[in-house]
C-alpha cells in the first residue's frame, strides 16, 4: 500500500450506518463487495469493510495500493457537503492514519481526501490536507 484516500458515507449525522450497510449498497450497485477498507462510525468504532489484500474500489483510477477510510457522515439533513463528524470519529481516524502510515510506511504528503484525486465531488466534506497539517 502506498497512499490512504479519506472518504465520507455522505449521509447526515442522524443516520448512523456500518460496514454491513454499506457493503449492501454496494453490491446493490453490482460491485463485488464494499468498495472501502475501514469504515468508522459516529461513535468512533472502526469496522473492517474490503479485505486489505483486495485492491479498493473507492477512487476511480487510483484504488490500486491505495487504502480507503470512510467516515459515516459528511452531509447535511437536506444532502449538503457539511463537516459533521464526532469527535470520536476524528480520534479514531487520527489512530488509524497513524498505525496504516506505519505498517505501511505512507508519509502523510501520500494521505487524501477523495476530492484531492477527483476534483467533481466534495468528498470527503472536509479538507484532509489543512487537517493533517494539524494532527501529524
Amino acid at each position: 500500500m502506498h497512499k490512504i484516500t479519506i472518504h465520507s458515507s455522505a449521509t447526515p449525522p442522524t443516520m448512523n450506518i456500518t460496514a454491513r450497510d454499506i457493503r449492501q449498497w454496494h453490491k446493490a450497485r453490482g460491485w463485488s463487495d464494499i468498495g472501502y477498507h475501514w469504515i468508522i462510525t459516529r461513535d468512533g468504532k472502526l469496522e473492517a469493510g474490503r479485505p486489505m489484500t483486495k485492491a479498493g474500489a473507492h477512487v476511480k483510477g487510483h484504488n490500486t495500493n491505495n487504502i480507503g477510510i470512510c467516515l459515516v457522515g459528511g452531509t447535511s439533513p437536506s444532502g449538503k457537503p457539511e463537516n459533521n463528524f464526532t469527535n470520536p470519529q476524528w480520534q479514531t481516524l487520527q489512530s488509524s492514519i497513524t498505525l496504516l502510515s506505519t505498517i505501511y510506511n505512507i508519509t502523510p504528503t501520500k494521505v487524501y481526501g477523495h476530492k484531492d484525486l477527483n476534483p467533481n465531488t466534495a468528498c470527503p466534506s472536509f479538507n484532509v490536507k489543512a487537517w493533517l497539517n494539524t494532527h501529524f
